[in-house]
C-alpha cells in the first residue's frame, strides 16, 4: 500500500483495507487498533462519495469489484446539482465494500471529467 499511495486511483481501496485491517487488529491489540482507527476518522476523504469512483481506474480492484461499482453508480440517481462544501465522510465496518460508498455524489468524479456514462 506504501509504495501505491501515490495513486490517487488506487487510494480508495486502499484506505479501506486500512481500516478493515486495523479493525481486525482489534483482537491482538485493542487499544493500538482503536487510537489508529480514531486517527482516519478523519482521514476518509478517499471514501467518500465523490472520491470512491477513482477506484474505477486503479490496479488494485478486481474487475468484479469494479463492475460492482459502475452497477451502483448507474443504479444511482444523478443529482441536478452537486453538494459544495466538506465531503460527509462514511460510516465504515468490516463488511463494507467500495461499491457501498457510491451515492449520488459519486456522478460528480465522471461529470467533472467528462466522462459520458451511461
Amino acid at each position: 500500500m506504501w509504495m501505491s499511495s501515490t495513486l490517487a486511483a488506487d487510494a480508495p481501496a486502499n484506505d479501506l483495507q486500512f481500516m478493515k485491517d486495523m479493525m481486525k487488529f482489534k483482537r491482538t491489540d485493542p487499544e493500538i487498533a482503536q487510537a489508529v482507527l480514531q486517527k482516519l476518522e478523519n482521514h476518509k476523504w478517499y471514501l467518500t462519495q465523490e472520491v470512491v469512483p477513482f477506484a474505477l481506474f486503479g490496479s488494485r480492484l478486481s474487475d468484479k469489484e469494479k463492475q460492482d461499482i459502475a452497477a451502483k453508480l448507474h443504479a444511482t440517481e444523478k443529482p441536478d446539482s452537486f453538494r459544495r462544501g466538506k465531503p460527509m465522510f462514511p460510516q465504515v465496518t468490516a463488511k463494507t465494500t467500495l461499491a457501498d460508498l457510491v451515492g449520488p455524489e459519486s456522478h460528480l468524479l465522471l461529470d467533472t471529467l467528462g466522462i459520458e456514462y451511461v
